[in-house]
């Protein structure tokens, strides 16, 4: 009996030594599996062919593996990638499209797409502002993000461009835009100094909302300095004649956006008014309840009874009625 358990011991430690082995190798094996995604998703695959449309074509798979040049080129074969990130078609998904387009399909290679990313450098940018600004402005780029962009077309529109803080005088913030993939965009921010020599158009006098601008209330003065996110007046013409939108003080810069053009006819003005009853013509003169331009509709007051009606403003300030014989205005 001993002896059978002495030769059984040896047995056993082997078969539980085999156990171990084939359970750790299993393992190993669940573990790379487990890895691989992981692998291609940080980077560990190469070789990826870029795509600058938003989504995946045909031809860009045909590009990519020859096997798929039988596919119509517009054809969409799925998205693609967000910016700094990898589409990877396994070899199940291009069989699957292989299948699904009737084309004979052999064993390849993993398939990966990506966006064009690069950074952008002081002279494009500079490049993509000048156009926002006066000819003569000095621009000086003082800091660009350390990050790589979509490649695309940089815009800045003045709009973007931030005031300039206390914190840090002369440097402003500027907003802009990357547009790449055909309609997509991302943010892009910049530090700038910018200093330009610039005419203004100021008003002379506080301008209240919805008056008409007269060139004598307006004079035009010299800066040098950062400029304004609005666009200003620069001459006497783009604001005389114009109505404001919104009251504007004296000494301040006038803005073109805050000026409008007035209506045809606005209230209190008066309004020639031809009244067709039958046979009866009658023209008389009625006063404007409302503003309105040629073609809207303006509501008249008779001066004569005090009534008010409605008419559509035709041509010099003209107004025609046709009214049923009997009625009176």
């Amino acid at each position: 009996m001993r002896l059978t358990r002495i030769l059984h011991r040896p047995i056993a430690a082997w078969r539980g030594r085999s156990r171990l082995r084939r359970r750790h190798s299993c393992r190993r094996f669940r573990v790379g599996v487990l890895v691989l995604p992981a692998l291609l998703a940080s980077g560990a695959f190469a070789g990826c062919l870029p795509v600058t449309g938003n989504r995946i074509l045909g031809s860009d798979l045909a590009q990519a593996d020859p096997q798929f040049s039988a596919l119509p080129s517009d054809l969409v074969v799925g998205f693609a990638p967000t910016p700094g990130a990898r589409r990877i078609y396994s070899a199940a998904e291009l069989r699957q499209i292989a299948r699904a387009n009737a084309i004979p399909f052999h064993e390849k290679a993993l398939v990966c797409f990506e966006l064009p990313m690069r950074r952008i450098t002081d002279e494009e940018t500079a490049a993509a502002m000048r156009p926002s600004l006066p000819a003569n402005a000095e621009l000086k780029v003082i800091e660009l993000p350390k990050i790589e962009l979509p490649a695309g077309q940089i815009e800045f529109p003045i709009e973007g461009l931030e005031p300039a803080s206390p914190a840090s005088p002369g440097v402003q913030l500027w907003r802009g835009d990357v547009r790449y993939a055909g309609t997509l965009k991302t943010p892009i921010e910049a530090r700038v100094a910018i200093n330009a020599r610039f005419d203004a158009v100021v008003a002379i006098r506080d301008l209240p909302a919805n008056s008409i601008v007269t060139a004598a209330s307006l004079r035009i003065e010299s800066h040098t300095g950062p400029l304004e996110r609005e666009q200003i007046a620069v001459r006497v013409d783009e604001v005389s004649g114009r109505l404001t939108k919104r009251a504007l003080k004296a000494g301040a810069w006038i803005p073109l956006a805050a000026l409008t053009e007035p209506p045809e006819v606005r209230r209190g003005d008066p309004v020639t008014v031809d009244v067709q009853s039958g046979r009866a013509h009658l023209e008389f003169t009625a006063v404007a309840e409302t503003s309105a331009n040629e073609g809207e509709m303006v509501e008249l007051r008779n001066p004569s009874s005090g009534k008010t009606f409605r008419g559509r403003l035709n041509p010099g300030c003209r107004v025609l009625l046709i009214v049923p014989v009997g009625q009176t205005l």
